[in-house]
């Protein structure tokens, strides 16, 4: 098994030692220190948002790194309509802006900033982390846009070109057949894309134009990963699966699995990642659950401190099996925003039904909608099998969500029950283009 390219590429940052080899957790832990202090001090001076709420926290407060605890978190409610307030640099050295809205809405959310260097920085790490599972004379077939500049995809076929693979971009899938007759026509290799869109490929009647073994790895990103879509993947192209973590916060890439397919290896030359409770925000032993926080150590843009991103993962405490001494960070089990409260003692949350639901032959998406029906919440299910239609199935959708554990928990004392279950036709463009989650429609007194 090959060690994760990532090492030798952090090592070439981090150290002036010719091999990877040489660098430990010593060596690493101390740049991630030096950085620490850096951002704290630039983000002081230059940020009039840090200015204000870094008063009296000098870059001396750090003399380890568990000292950054002492730092307060900034979240994304800071960033919304403050883009600006984190602005380090005249707009003049801004090379990209991206502008999050609220899905289907003008509003905007917030807005990320990145200069021509950060921007190279992602390519940077996208070329090493892809070539984990790609090979000179190879394509991939990117389902994610890459129609501007220095989108995702973009990004990813740049970064492809310096391993002398090519990378073209389809975008997000709506028409399934269309995508398996354009993997089949262009000899695709690997596909880079969305859990649930890649799912709908592999389950869809048209499969049959990709035989298997045609597709060698797939990368999956951008949302929560069932082990039973890895399973479905697996079984129906013979490829392997690999894991990718990131976010527009992060500069698109945060880590990526190695060939062991167990955790990612973060890119922590650029970014600093702690576990912390949800609740107290205190800093989570090694190993133990939580919620990711990183902090930017290189960025000169829009530094962020101690950004929490809201997603729920653990740090794995024993070595990688690729021999890397860099640490990894377990699959993301969901977003904490994610999981909706059912009665006072029950969260369900999409990780919970995918683990599920996946599992059975034939499901190509779903959608769960909790309504306030005569006062009592219900729990409403649209699945979409395609021509699979079967009563028989219907029962074993409705058995399976009944031995889902929290929601059988849940409908057992009576704080939730089960509503229609029906079939329907979900356009993979509006179910999967996002983070998917349980939609709340209970009213605003029931909701968090």
């Amino acid at each position: 098994m090959l060690k994760t390219p990532l090492e030798k590429w952090i090592a070439s940052k981090v150290s002036q030692k010719s091999s990877e080899e040489n660098l430990d957790q010593i060596d690493l832990r101390s740049y991630q220190l030096e950085q620490l202090k850096r951002t704290v001090d630039y983000a002081r001076s230059e940020s009039p948002f840090y200015r204000q709420i870094l008063n009296g926290l000098p870059s001396e407060c750090l003399r380890n790194l568990e000292d950054i605890g002492q730092f307060p978190f900034t979240t994304s409610d800071h960033l919304q309509g403050r883009g600006a307030e984190f602005l380090c640099v005249s707009q003049s050295e801004i090379e990209r802006v991206v502008t999050l809205r609220i899905p289907g809405s003008e509003t905007i959310i917030r807005r990320l900033y990145f200069t021509a260097n950060e921007v190279e920085q992602t390519v940077d790490f996208f070329h090493h982390g892809m070539s984990t599972l790609v090979e000179a004379g190879q394509k991939v077939l990117i389902l994610m846009p890459g129609e501007r500049p220095d989108t995702v995809g973009d990004l990813l076929v740049r970064a492809l070109a310096r391993m002398g693979v090519e990378g073209i971009v389809y975008g997000f899938v709506q028409d399934v057949a269309h995508a398996l007759r354009e993997i089949d026509r262009l000899n695709i290799d690997v596909l880079v894309g969305i859990p649930t869109q890649a799912l709908s490929l592999a389950r869809h009647d048209d499969c049959a134009f990709v035989r298997l073994g045609r597709i060698k790895s797939v990368l999956l990103s951008s949302d929560y990963v069932s082990p039973a879509i890895v399973g479905e993947l697996k079984r129906v192209w013979g490829c392997r699966v690999f894991n990718h973590y990131g976010s527009t916060e992060m500069g698109f890439g945060g880590g990526v699995e190695c060939q062991a397919l167990h955790g990612y290896h973060m890119r922590e030359a650029d970014l600093y990642f702690e576990i912390v409770d949800p609740q107290t925000g205190k800093i989570q032993q090694y190993g133990q659950p939580g919620e990711i926080v990183f902090t930017t150590l290189t960025r000169r843009a829009m530094p962020l401190i101690r950004y929490r991103t809201g997603d729920l993962s653990k740090f794995l405490p024993e070595p990688c099996p690729c021999g890397s001494m860099l640490r990894r960070l377990d699959r993301v089990r969901g977003r904490i925003s994610d999981f909706v409260r059912l009665g006072t003692n029950h969260w369900l949350g999409t990780p919970d039904l995918d683990d599920t639901l996946f599992a059975i032959p034939g499901l190509l998406d779903y959608r769960a909608v909790l309504n306030d029906c005569n006062h009592h919440d219900q729990l409403d299910m649209v699945i979409d099998v395609g021509s699979q239609q079967s009563e028989g199935l219907l029962n074993n959708f409705r058995h399976a969500l009944m031995e889902t554990k929290v929601l059988k928990n849940a409908i057992d004392d009576g704080s939730v029950s089960l509503g229609s279950v029906i079939f329907g036709s979900l356009n993979p463009s509006e179910t999967s283009a996002f983070k998917r989650s349980v939609n709340d429609h209970r009213g605003e007194a029931k909701k968090r």
